[in-house]
This record gives C-alpha cells, sequence and structure tokens, in this order.
C-alpha cells in the first residue's frame, strides 16, 4: 500500500493542489458572503449600485454581450458621476443610463454588432470640461464580449483626442475605437506628452513586478509560462476582496495579495511542475500544460467573480500636480512601492547566497547541480518570489482600473513582450524591457487610435530585436 502510494505522490499531490485552489476559492466567496451579511440595507444596496451590477437587459435577452463606460476627469484622473451616456444599435436598440459615483456603468446589449456610444455633454457637471477624443464613439462587439471598454476623460481645454488610459485596459473580451491624440485645439505638446511619460513609467513598473518573476521562471527551468497572467489576475481579485468586500485598509490587502500570491506560485510548483519535472516531460509539453492551466484558472476565477467587472476602493483625489501632471495618491505610491520591491529584488539577487545560487541555476543548470546547489529547492524559491510579485502587480493594478476574471490574460502578451525584450532568462532585462513597453503604450496614443497602442509597442520591439536578437541586456549564448 505505502508503495503503491509512493509511486502515485505525484497524482495525489495534483489533487492536493487543487483541492487547496478549491478551498481558497471557497474560503474567499464564503467570506465576501460573510462580509454582505453583515452589511446593514443601507450599506448593501450602496454596495450593489456600482459598476459590477449590469444595467438591465432589454426584455428577452441573456446579455451575453455588454458595454463598461469610464468616466473620468483628465486632470486629476477622478471619476465622474451623473454623466448621461445614450447607447444605440441594430434593431432599433437604444437606452439612455447614468454613470454612478465611480463614473462606471455596464450596458447589457441584446445582441453582438456595432453600437454608438454618445456622452451628454449637457449632463457633465459644470467644470469638469468635455469628452477627448470622438463623441459620439462607435464600439464593435462580438459575440459573447463581456464588458467592451468605452471609456471618455473629460478635458476643460478644448481640442485634443482620446485620452487613452492611465493605465492597462482592464480585461475585457472586446475593443473600442477612438480617434488619435492631437496637441492641437489650444493644447501644448507637453500637455500632451508628460502625462503620458509619467503614466507610462508607472504602467512600466506595475508590468516589471510580473515581468521578472517570469523571467526567472524561464531562467531556472525553461518554461515559458502562459498561466502566469492568472497569477496576476488572483493578486488583482485578492486585492478586491480585502479592500472592497472585507473593507481592510489599502495596505493590508497589498500585502495580503503579495502573500497569498507566493503561497499560490508555490502550491502550483508542488501539486504540478516539481512532479511533472520528476517525470521528465518536455518543455513543449509543459508549456502546453501552462496553457491549459490558464483557461482553467481563468473560469475559475469568472465562475467566482463573475464576468462583470470589479472595483477597488481608492481615493480618485488630486493628490500631487506637476506641471501638467496630475497624480493621485496611488499614482505616488505605486511606483514607490514598485521602485523599493524591485530594489530588494535585485539586492537579493546580487549579494544572498540564495540570489547567486539562482543565477547559476539559471545559467548553468547542470553545472550548478554538480557544484552543490539544491536546483529543486532554488526553483521552488522562484516561484514563490513570481507568484508574490505577480500577485502584488495585480493588486496595484487594481487600484488603477476596474479588475476581472481575466486582468491577468488581458496584459499576458505585454510581460511577454517585456521579458523578450529586455532579454530571456535576465531579471534586470525583464525591468528595462517593461519601463520601455510601457512608455511605449501610452505613447504611442499621441499619434494613433488608443486601441492600437499595443500594435505599436509590439511592432517596436520587432524591429529592436532585428537588430539586437537577443535582447536589451541578453546575452547572444542565450540564444537558441
Amino acid at each position: 500500500m505505502a508503495k503503491a502510494l509512493h509511486h502515485r505522490s505525484p497524482l495525489v499531490r495534483v489533487i492536493l493542489g487543487l483541492l487547496a485552489l478549491a478551498f481558497t476559492a471557497s474560503l474567499l466567496t464564503a467570506l465576501g458572503s460573510a462580509s454582505a451579511r453583515a452589511e446593514s440595507p443601507a450599506d448593501l444596496a450602496a454596495r450593489v449600485q456600482t459598476a459590477t451590477t449590469p444595467s438591465a437587459a432589454p426584455s428577452g435577452s441573456a446579455s451575453a454581450e455588454s458595454i463598461g463606460i469610464w468616466v473620468r476627469k483628465l486632470s486629476d484622473k477622478s471619476n465622474v458621476a451623473g454623466v448621461k451616456i445614450t447607447i444605440t444599435g441594430p434593431g432599433g436598440f437604444s437606452q439612455v443610463v447614468t454613470t454612478d459615483a465611480k463614473g462606471l456603468q455596464t450596458i447589457g446589449l441584446p445582441a453582438a454588432g456595432t453600437y454608438k456610444v454618445l456622452v451628454d455633454v449637457s449632463s457633465i457637471p459644470a467644470g469638469d470640461g468635455k469628452p477627448l477624443g470622438l463623441n459620439p464613439r462607435q464600439v464593435q462587439v462580438d459575440t459573447d464580449n463581456q464588458g467592451v471598454p468605452a471609456y471618455f476623460l473629460l478635458s476643460t481645454t478644448a481640442g485634443g483626442g482620446s485620452g487613452g488610459g492611465t493605465t492597462p485596459t482592464p480585461g475585457s473580451t472586446g475593443s473600442s475605437t477612438s480617434g488619435s491624440s492631437s496637441s492641437s485645439g489650444g493644447t501644448s505638446f507637453a500637455d500632451v506628452v508628460f502625462p503620458r511619460v509619467a503614466t507610462g513609467l508607472i504602467f512600466g513598473l506595475l508590468i516589471a513586478l510580473a515581468s521578472i518573476g517570469v523571467s526567472l521562471i524561464y531562467g531556472t527551468t525553461g518554461l515559458n509560462n502562459f498561466a502566469h497572467g492568472e497569477l496576476v489576475t488572483f493578486g488583482s481579485l485578492t486585492g478586491y476582496v480585502m479592500a472592497g468586500i472585507l473593507h481592510v485598509p489599502g495596505p493590508i490587502a497589498i500585502v495580503s495579495a503579495f502573500v497569498l500570491g507566493g503561497v499560490f506560485g508555490w502550491v502550483q510548483d508542488l501539486g504540478l511542475w516539481k512532479p511533472l519535472r520528476r517525470r521528465g516531460v518536455a518543455l513543449i509539453p509543459l508549456m502546453i500544460v501552462s496553457i491549459g492551466l490558464s483557461l482553467a484558472l481563468r473560469y475559475i476565477f469568472q465562475f467566482i467573480f463573475g464576468p462583470d467587472l470589479l472595483v477597488t476602493p481608492s481615493d480618485s483625489s488630486s493628490f500631487l500636480t506637476l506641471g501638467p501632471v496630475h497624480l493621485r495618491s496611488t499614482d505616488v505610491s505605486s511606483p514607490i512601492i514598485c521602485i523599493v520591491v524591485l530594489l530588494a529584488v535585485a539586492y537579493v539577487l546580487l549579494r544572498t547566497r540564495i540570489g547567486k545560487a539562482t543565477r547559476a541555476v539559471a545559467d548553468n543548470r547542470s553545472l550548478a547541480a554538480a557544484s552543490g546547489i539544491n536546483v529543486e529547492r532554488v526553483i521552488r524559491i522562484v516561484w514563490i518570489g513570481g507568484g508574490a510579485l505577480a500577485g502584488l502587480s495585480g493588486a496595484l493594478i487594481g487600484y488603477y482600473q476596474p479588475v476581472s476574471w481575466q486582468t491577468g490574460a488581458s496584459i499576458l502578451l505585454l510581460i511577454f513582450a517585456s521579458v523578450t525584450l529586455g532579454g530571456l532568462g535576465t531579471a534586470f532585462g525583464a525591468l528595462v524591457g517593461s519601463v520601455v513597453i510601457g512608455l511605449l503604450v501610452d505613447l504611442s496614443t499621441i499619434f494613433i487610435p488608443s486601441n492600437m497602442k499595443l500594435v505599436a509597442a509590439l511592432l517596436v520591439m520587432i524591429v529592436i530585436l532585428l537588430f539586437r536578437p537577443q535582447g536589451i541586456l541578453g546575452r547572444r549564448d542565450r540564444i537558441g
């Protein structure tokens, strides 16, 4: 009997890992339900009236498609409530909704198609300005696409184009069309560029936290982990549950996402990746397993949290103004957190024994094992660290945008682009690549429509790799 259990231990560990994941999900759901039951009727009613609850769909519609509205001020990134939005579309569909206290609203649609989204300028509070970019805006909604973004930035300065966003587009399954930015109509070039440089740097630092984990996992195991985006999603949803449902202070929610992200990374390695490594599974099958794990986790998140956008509570008021750049408190605190954590990671990699062992395993795994380094221990620590960094990244992203069951999947391509651009397997290269990608994503919206900003960043990455195929900080001997 003991011998049979010994031979089946990898399967047992996989089952235990899945049970641990299910238990964690059930616990989070139970905590959320308990918190909802503890609220007064007035608090519960106030919480329900958020953008996470779609507006009533037309009669007879299953509301498989929807559009997510978000209205904010360009000056201080504060949300604008009470703005009337008219949505018209195929079959004579017409609906008027009003943004809630967070400037959000979700509109259920009768079917897929092209819809016109119009902001009623007369309903905008005095002094908040007018929408940048196209108004009305055409939004293409495909079958089963929910939360297709239609975001509007308000500016008191006439002219300009679409404002883009302060951070990556929330994880929706559709796309919206907007005009490109412009410096015409009284808006100076500095007013357009400097805010995008600031948001691009913040975006790059947030991506860097997740990208370093991807790079270290690839460097030590050779695995391109397509499920890493779900670690980011796990962090963002953990931050939402802690701050939005359990109402704990923001710092505690962020630390919780960091710690639980590390635990989630450890569970993944213990229950799945370590048994597969012991069985000698090749890298291509491992990569396919990671794709399957990504899809499974994604739909588990959707089953638990639903398909709607979730908003982590945050202060939207202006905290610091530097010329044309207006920053909220989270715009200041998040980069500081990222920089401190990245410096700590650099110290660990360069100055500690485990960091040196990690770099040795990344450079030559066989030689590291022959020299007495416990390779499996190093890989386990890398998985814990990568999960913790991804969880922290997800929690911080939640303070910039609504989160959903596919928040991490929506930026996974940018994470891989950052790692590839910086140099595969190099942690510092992932940092440099992330900052470059973050700047390119935001600055590109000056010249092209915001829904094409990811294309611009990836094209620049391709051009750079044509001249330096090993990446910015990669070594030629890493190629192949």
